[in-house]
């Protein structure tokens, strides 16, 4: 099962009943965004975040995306004045380059595209900001859980003994649809990649983003600048 099974099946009703801002999301959110120009979130699931910047920022012609289309059906019915799509953030061509004044990558999302698309999707991200336009992103912290490094060194075990590839801060979901995954040791689980903080940074870096807010509070919070 991968990521987007996940989000199809034991993840969707919860995402798509999601609403609200945290408090961090909307600080970064109140600090950076202006009510004018074009923004895009990337991974909206049922729309959460877009529909409550739009809320505020009435002149903010907003695009919003998901690759699961059935949150983004039901994020459609919930505002009809987002422009909400099915993409995949790895593959943006739809859109022009330096098209947006904003982007959006909360929620987490890099962490959840498989790794080997990351740069990919760091790239995308870059692409489509215009000239000193900016984008917020969070990541999964692998700093943030004490149990993540015990974890990780008991995973592995597991991979190595299948003769697999021994991948450090690539853990599978411990909880699928609120439930304890009994299976997150077995072959073939989801997965999420999570970051350490000087990592992420320089592959923002290597794509052309300047870094001029970091924050980590459970998860690391980057804001940049094209």
């Amino acid at each position: 099962m991968d990521n987007k099974k996940v989000y199809t099946t034991k993840e969707l009703k919860s995402w798509i009943e999601r609403s609200g801002l945290t408090e961090q999301e909307r600080s970064l959110i109140a600090h950076y965004i202006k009510d004018n120009g074009r923004l895009i979130e990337a991974g909206t699931g049922g729309g959460r975040i877009a529909i409550e910047i739009q809320k505020k920022y009435e002149h903010l012609e907003i695009t919003a995306f998901d690759f699961v289309g059935e949150m983004i059906l039901s994020a459609k019915k919930k505002n009809d004045k987002i422009d909400f799509r099915v993409l995949d953030a790895s593959n943006l061509s739809v859109f022009e380059d330096e098209y947006f004044d904003y982007a959006i990558y909360l929620q987490q999302i890099v962490s959840l595209v498989p790794q080997e698309l990351i740069p990919k999707v760091l790239k995308e991200s870059y692409r489509i900001v215009r000239k000193g336009g900016i984008a917020i992103f969070s990541f999964l912290d692998f700093k943030s859980r004490k149990f993540n490094l015990p974890l990780s060194f008991i995973v592995n075990t597991a991979r190595a003994l299948r003769g697999e590839k021994w991948e450090m801060q690539k853990l599978p979901w411990l909880k699928l649809g609120g439930k304890l995954n009994w299976s997150f040791l077995k072959k073939g689980q989801p997965t999420t990649y999570w970051f350490i903080e000087n990592e992420i940074k320089q592959l923002l870096k290597n794509v052309g983003f300047r870094i001029i807010k970091t924050e980590r509070k459970g998860m690391i919070y980057i804001v940049c600048q094209k």
